[in-house]
């Protein structure tokens, strides 16, 4: 019986799956909703959606609701109740989660809860005391982690002279010693080269092709969570790249791309069907320019 009783959290974290976008372009096609985009496109809201879905779970589970084809209005309207004590915030990100999940409409007020008001919205807007991940002295670092993928512990290493050029001179991806030891090359994203070669031009000419660009960013700034923006953006341009039959790499493929690396990640993963429809190849690549080698910590820790 245990085996084949429905679990409500199981299946609300599959609707999640099944709406996964991540490194597609958002459709706007609710005619009731123009703001209102198909799917989930950004690892950060499914995150926080199946926070949601976990949490509005266990509570469908504690009312005896076992399967979504069960939840009512009246289920949603306990849950919100459940979390009266909580902030506007929270009650209207529970929705967003909620509405998305059960493809439904409702609003803070649809339950007795005042919107959210944009004068009370202070995060990213210059007012957060400790909004540092965004601050000026760290805005150019994080810049150019979501340009390239580099860990943290690269950004006050990386000098110029660990460019890697193309033919034309352009910048297209850097030479990193990373992770105990380990060298490897990143990528830069397609559309940040042009940005990124004048940055190497303007840091060499100011102090050295062998100075670090670099100051260490501080220790509230998350440049992981860059690294995994590069991740999704990589994904979405390496995608797009080979159904068009562009080379992403410039003639110079061999020097990111290590094939023996590559044919160990696929026989390592060797599902050929992923949720979220995910291209395990282009999964492949990206894992590498990470610097992981692992096709399913791309998947599970980067796009998801």
């Amino acid at each position: 019986m245990g085996r084949n009783s429905k679990n409500i959290k199981i299946e609300l974290n599959r609707r999640i799956d099944g709406l996964l976008r991540i490194g597609e372009k958002k459709v706007k096609n609710d005619k009731s909703n123009p703001n209102r985009a198909e799917g989930i496109h950004s690892v950060r809201t499914a995150d926080t959606y199946r926070a949601v879905a976990n949490s509005f779970g266990d509570f469908l589970k504690s009312q005896g609701v076992k399967t979504i084809a069960d939840i009512e209005r009246q289920h949603i309207q306990a849950y919100m109740e459940s979390r009266a004590d909580l902030s506007a915030y929270t009650h209207s990100r529970d929705l967003s989660a909620i509405n998305k999940l059960l493809d439904t409409r409702y609003t803070p007020r649809d339950f007795g809860f005042q919107d959210r008001k944009y004068s009370a919205i202070t995060n990213n807007r210059g007012l957060s005391r400790y909004n540092t991940s965004e601050a000026n002295r760290n805005r150019e670092q994080l810049s150019f982690v979501r340009a390239t993928g580099i860990r943290r512990q690269s950004i006050a290493t990386v000098t110029p002279s660990q460019a890697v050029r193309n033919a034309d001179g352009q910048v297209i991806g850097f030479h990193v010693i990373e992770k105990g030891g380990r060298e490897r090359n990143c990528v830069v994203l397609e559309q940040d080269r042009q940005r990124i070669t004048e940055l190497v031009n303007q840091k060499t000419a100011k102090q050295g092709a062998n100075t670090p660009m670099f100051k260490e960013v501080d220790r509230n700034a998350n440049p992981h969570y860059a690294r995994r923006e590069y991740a999704q953006a990589l994904y979405a341009d390496l995608k797009q790249a080979h159904e068009q039959g562009r080379d992403y790499y410039d003639g110079i493929r061999d020097s990111f791309i290590k094939q023996e690396a590559f044919d160990k990640a696929i026989r390592r993963y060797d599902k050929t069907e992923i949720r979220g429809g995910l291209d395990r190849d282009t999964l492949a690549e990206v894992s590498q320019n990470m610097g992981h080698n692992r096709i399913d910590v791309i998947l599970y820790h980067y796009l998801r």
